[in-house]
């Protein structure tokens, strides 16, 4: 870290402790959970219930995928940083801050005047008729290169999303005096249930146009809307379940 970021009108941005803390109780809890069903499993099979063995078993391997992502998203939440002082900006951004696909990792100052605009877009991911929108962010160099700041994702059962990002993607614009462009809406690999390969679309060079027709922007939007109330109408019918027996 420079000394420029000592100074004391740096401005910071990282997540929250009580975030960061949950999170850790929700990796822990998860891996808990799947070392019990691996040993339940290893049990079974021992007493020679091998059909039982082998259901447990696989669902162990299909909930893997997603402790690994919970477990790269605490470990990102804790390291990612950026912090704005009077002259230049100063990053840790780790690897794996983007939930779909990896981002070179950064760490180190950088001068507001090498940056020619703060960018940002929504990246879509479709998956047996579901779908997610994250937003992310971006810097577009003076020299041509861009760096993944990091992104904002849906919040379960609402409509909003985090504002972590996107706070700092427009206080960096704010400080380096330049536009804050929005691009056109980009659609990544959604994979199996996105655990199961995923891929990031790449970032465009330039001002590109967009590679979505407006009906499949409409279709996207529309899975996700569902989606997301997914959640809210299980719990609605299962709370009147409740109220009528």
């Amino acid at each position: 870290m420079t000394a420029d970021m000592h100074t004391a009108d740096a401005a910071e941005f990282r997540y929250g402790m009580v975030e960061r803390y949950f999170l850790a109780l929700a990796v822990a809890g998860l891996w808990l959970l799947m070392l019990t069903m691996a040993g339940f499993s290893a049990s079974l099979l021992h007493e020679g219930a091998f059909a039982v063995a082998l259901m447990l078993g696989l669902l162990t391997a299909f909930f893997l995928p997603l402790c690994r992502m919970v477990t790269r998203d605490f470990m990102m939440k804790n390291a990612w940083r950026i912090s704005l002082g009077p002259v230049n900006a100063w990053f840790q951004l780790p690897l794996r801050r983007l939930l779909y696909g990896p981002a070179p990792r950064m760490s180190g100052p950088l001068a507001y005047s090498a940056i020619g605009a703060i960018e940002w877009r929504e990246e879509a991911f479709r998956t047996m008729g579901m779908a997610t929108i994250n937003r992310v962010y971006a810097i577009r160099l003076k020299s041509g290169g861009v760096i993944l700041l990091g992104e904002d994702r849906p919040i379960p059962k609402t409509f909003d999303y985090t504002k972590l990002a996107g706070d700092a993607a427009r206080a960096l614009a704010e400080k380096a005096r330049v536009p804050l462009r929005q691009m056109p809406m980009a659609e990544g690999n959604g994979g199996f249930l996105t655990l199961w390969g995923t891929s990031r679309p790449d970032w465009p060079e330039g001002e590109a146009a967009s590679q979505l027709r407006d009906e499949e922007i409409n279709n996207i939007r529309r899975n996700y809307l569902i989606t997301q109330m997914v959640p809210v109408a299980a719990f609605a019918v299962m709370f009147l379940v409740y109220l009528l027996t």
